[in-house]
């Protein structure tokens, strides 16, 4: 079993758990609950939101596939790559548009996913 691969899965899971709760009440609701926004902006945004509930899913799936040697090394480092464009993603955004870091910490826990993936491959 591979450790660092473990450790990112956990951490995938965990976001995804993040996600579905607090993303669920502190996003998903107050959107759906929006009375300013059409219908095409407002279920299109609904549907990203559960799209990125099935790739947090799948991030976690991944990892701990190649955790315990059921997935290939190729599948680690294309979930460790997506962990990482997200979490630079994150960081770009913040700065581009002047946002808190504290009001979108999704890198807070991309870039462990990140970093524990990258030492997964490395070892």
């Amino acid at each position: 079993m591979n450790g660092w691969f473990l450790a990112a899965a956990t951490i995938a899971a965990l976001t995804c758990m993040i996600h579905v709760w607090l993303g669920g009440r502190e996003v998903a609701h107050p959107l759906l609950a929006s009375s300013g926004l059409g219908k095409v902006p407002k279920f299109t945004n609904y549907y990203c939101w559960h799209l990125v509930t099935i790739v947090l899913a799948g991030l976690a799936l991944a990892f701990g596939l190649v955790a315990w040697h059921a997935g290939s090394r190729d599948l680690g480092a294309f979930a460790t790559g997506c962990a990482g464009l997200f979490a630079l993603w994150n960081l770009a955004m913040i700065r581009r548009f002047r946002l808190r870091v504290t009001h979108f910490p999704q890198w807070a826990l991309f870039i462990p996913m990140a970093a524990c993936g990258a030492l997964g491959l490395w070892w």
